[in-house]
């Protein structure tokens, strides 16, 4: 009995968290379902990911190269010869994911990747919701993460085969280190930034949009406070770590040019003439991706536009000066690279558009409440 009533007081003491989580967990779990009976876990970035997780878990690289063609006629995707597949320099040094997976394909087959990039979701779902909690409130966190796990194509991405996820989270990673070492500052909140970044850096090649956030914090938060930011060792720590990785791949991989692909995509001869062509490139991806978001997830619209929106409003605020930083970063990715991507090119840099949209919807909270509470001082008595 004593044990019963123990867990009823517990249960009321902490009835506020068991909602907000259950909540979380619901939404996602509809999200998921949904992903799951409506669209195909397989894409045809996928396909170097899963031959990679195969290599790893022991198969050779001609046995992993016809497990992931089996797998993938199934989808109508065609996978290259061996030397393409193991030797194009873009997907080269991202090994993290297949890593991470080896051990799950090695038990249950292709679908041994999916359910590692479903376990990496949740556990990004879990780490941002404490995120948002801690920082903001449970009203608030519930508001915003029902508007992440609605997200269709957050979701896509995520649920997918894909480095998505993994990515995102790395980056949720790197943002709790620069915030604990403000908060305590313990060099080992600069170690969980650095490293975080590191790993980001051999899962997708997005690392810039951690540094720039980080830099645009330093850089603004300094003019804003008129002395130097508290956010310049977590900065100076994660673009080390971004420009290290990323020059070390540039030695190791040397295949793949970005510029080489910048050109291509803007039809010049020359880096002058593909700059001339950035505002077109950047007008269309813009225009393509709104109509996209418009007809297909006007959930995740309406998370950015609040996110831009309270950027622009709350200019002094370090959200916004992370979300700036990502956004400049995220653009030179997806110019360069010349294609519309439905934002998943953001999808690294995710975390700084939902703190952003969290704050802004916990400022609205705490306007209400404080105008409302004077209502009721004012009104007839």
């Amino acid at each position: 009995m004593n044990h019963r009533v123990g867990t009823m007081h517990w249960i009321r003491a902490h009835s506020g968290e068991i909602v907000l989580w259950a909540i979380v967990a619901l939404t996602f779990a509809v999200s998921y379902w949904s992903f799951v009976r409506n669209q195909g876990f397989f894409t045809p970035d996928g396909r170097y990911y899963l031959s990679m997780a195969f290599l790893f878990s022991g198969d050779s690289a001609e046995v992993a190269r016809e497990r992931t063609a089996d797998f993938a006629a199934h989808y109508g995707i065609t996978v290259p010869p061996v030397d393409q597949l193991f030797g194009w320099g873009l997907v080269q040094p991202r090994i993290v994911l297949p890593l991470l997976a080896a051990p799950f394909v090695k038990l249950f087959g292709p679908f041994g990747l999916a359910a590692t990039t479903l376990l990496i979701t949740v556990i990004l779902v879990i780490v941002l919701t404490i995120i948002l909690t801690r920082r903001y409130g449970m009203i608030t966190a519930a508001a915003t993460m029902i508007m992440v796990n609605g997200s269709f194509y957050l979701m896509s991405f995520f649920g997918s085969m894909l480095t998505e996820s993994l990515s995102a989270l790395w980056t949720a990673l790197a943002l709790i280190g620069g915030w604990g070492w403000i908060r305590t500052r313990s060099a080992r909140w600069l170690v969980l930034a650095g490293g975080s970044t590191v790993a980001s850096a051999f899962t997708r090649q997005a690392t810039l949009i951690v540094a720039g956030a980080f830099l645009m914090a330093w850089a603004i938060g300094s003019l804003v406070q008129r002395r130097n930011s508290q956010w310049m060792w977590p900065a100076v720590v994660v673009a080390a770590a971004s420009l290290g990785s990323q020059l070390l791949q540039s030695l190791v991989f040397p295949s793949f040019s970005q510029l080489d692909q910048f050109l291509r995509q803007t039809g010049a001869d020359s880096l002058g003439g593909a700059l001339l062509a950035v505002p077109r490139l950047a007008l269309n991806i813009l225009w393509n991706d709104w109509i996209l978001l418009l007809r297909y997830d006007r959930i995740l619209l309406s998370l950015i536009i609040i996110a831009v929106a309270g950027m622009l409003v709350f200019w002094k605020r370090v959200e916004s000066h992370l979300l700036f930083g990502a956004i400049l970063a995220t653009a030179l990715y997806n110019i360069t690279n010349g294609t519309p991507t439905q934002f998943r090119y953001a999808t690294p840099g995710i975390v700084f558009f939902i703190v952003m949209t969290a704050f802004v919807i916990r400022r609205t909270q705490t306007t209400i409440t404080h105008r409302t509470s004077m209502l009721r001082e004012i009104g007839p008595r």
